[in-house]
């Protein structure tokens, strides 16, 4: 679900959450739809129950502050989601940025642009007014080298639901308890800056840095195989959280939560209030003034993507289509599996699986008596073999002819002497001509 204040502007980019070629072509196994509406950040409408997540990108600097002042009251106390994250500008990077204007901000529309402690404050106090949230912080992007000390370009606070928090490491703890957790995940808190290499005999933390060759942020680690499956499992990271949660827990004698509910967030931040403008929300100012009942939500936009259809077919068959399909494939690809001599392909089993879909199989003893009891030949080293002339895998000419529409096949008398005159010098193109003999020993 997409949410904007402007109508006219979600009206004319709705199409770009419209399904794309290939979503008809791989369809999503579940049901997903696209709603666009039209909405504040500061209202609540019914379409907004039951959500999940909240996710606004460098929006809280462009609201006016009697909106901004009503944002927690609408997503921790009214939509409540399990997860919110909210990223705006960090001021300290501006040093770095030529062409700032005349208030010292990035951009035109914005009503401040805050330091990392004062993002810092807009997170906490809403978290003392709603107590069953706990925040985390995020530098976005890398930090200069020459002066670290002015932090990322920008900073996010990722808002959870305790109780959200608690269901997650309970299913941790559940399969830990079923042996698909073997090892302890030490609890970590994630710096803005990059970690240092390990010292000796300690786990080494994962790396997160900037990779100026492939010009992303990118997080090293060092994998360990018996790890992986606590990699994989749900909750995993909840640590960081956990440490959050421990120290506000610790420390929920010196909240009153009743001492903020009333206060405004924003009763210490400067804003600026651009004065020629005509409109209120992101930056289209030289537009008509905004409907005054602009407030209340209106679906703009819903599209249904494409679905799978049910799968009715037994394990076996699937199995069977899959490999098949990923035969032919490195069949016709692959020409490394293929040996002249003995006009025949050899193709590893193993590579078959791996190329199948995880969630089919990966056990060789499963698929090998499906493959057999389908003709084809393994040998005991598990490689498949296919005699380099055998159409049942590859497919034959047959499948391949098409029939031309009525329209392209040349009349008599057309196409055919158009060509009989170039080649005869005149009007000797009939059948049997010199230039259907030379045709015909071209084609032969």
């Amino acid at each position: 679900m997409a949410v904007d204040i402007d109508e006219e502007l979600i009206s004319k980019w709705a199409y770009t959450v419209r399904p794309l070629m290939v979503d008809f072509i791989q369809r999503r196994p579940s049901k997903f739809a696209v709603e666009v509406w039209r909405g504040s950040i500061a209202s609540y409408n019914e379409c907004l129950q039951d959500t999940d997540v909240v996710i606004g990108i460098e929006i809280i600097e462009h609201l006016f502050p009697l909106v901004l002042e009503a944002i927690p009251h609408n997503i921790f106390g009214l939509i409540r989601p399990k997860v919110a994250l909210f990223s705006t500008p960090n001021s300290e990077y501006n040093v770095h940025f030529d062409g700032l204007l005349e208030t010292g901000f990035r951009h035109e529309d914005h009503k401040f642009e805050w330091t990392r402690a004062q993002f810092r404050e807009w997170c906490e106090n809403i978290c003392q007014r709603f107590p069953e949230y706990v925040v985390k912080y995020f530098g976005i992007g890398p930090q200069p080298k020459d002066s670290p000390d002015v932090g990322p370009v920008s900073q996010m606070g990722v808002f959870v639901r305790k109780d959200f928090l608690e269901v997650l490491e309970a299913k941790r703890a559940a399969q830990a308890e079923g042996g698909a957790v073997t090892t302890q995940v030490a609890s970590t808190v994630q710096s803005e800056e990059p970690p240092g290499p390990s010292g000796e005999g300690q786990p080494a933390e994962p790396k997160i840095y900037f990779d100026e060759e492939v010009g992303e942020i990118v997080m090293e680690r060092d994998e360990d195989p018996n790890d992986l499956d606590a990699a994989i499992a749900p909750g995993h990271g909840l640590e960081e959280f956990r440490d959050v949660l421990d120290e506000v827990d610790s420390n929920g004698d010196d909240i009153d939560p009743s001492d903020d509910e009333d206060q405004p967030l924003g009763r210490d931040i400067d804003y600026y209030i651009p004065v020629e403008r005509s409109r209120n929300d992101s930056g289209n100012y030289d537009d008509e003034l905004l409907d005054p009942t602009s407030d209340e939500y209106k679906l703009i936009y819903s599209v249904d993507y494409p679905v799978q259809e049910p799968d009715l077919r037994q394990r076996p068959e699937r199995l069977l289509e899959e490999a098949e399909y990923q035969i032919r494939r490195l069949r016709l690809q692959q020409e490394d599996y293929y040996h002249y001599e003995e006009n025949e392909y050899r193709i590893p089993l193993q590579l078959v699986v791996s190329c199948m879909h995880a969630d089919l199989t990966t056990d060789l003893d499963e698929l090998r008596p499906i493959l057999a009891g389908a003709s084809y030949r393994i040998s005991e080293a598990n490689v498949i073999t296919l005699n380099g002339d055998d159409e049942s895998v590859l497919g034959s000419e047959e499948d391949f002819e098409y029939d031309l529409d009525e329209e392209e096949v040349p009349a008599e008398g057309g196409q055919g002497d158009a060509w009989d005159g170039a080649d005869g010098g005149g009007g000797g193109g009939g059948p049997g001509s010199e230039g259907d003999r030379l045709d015909e020993e071209l084609w032969d």
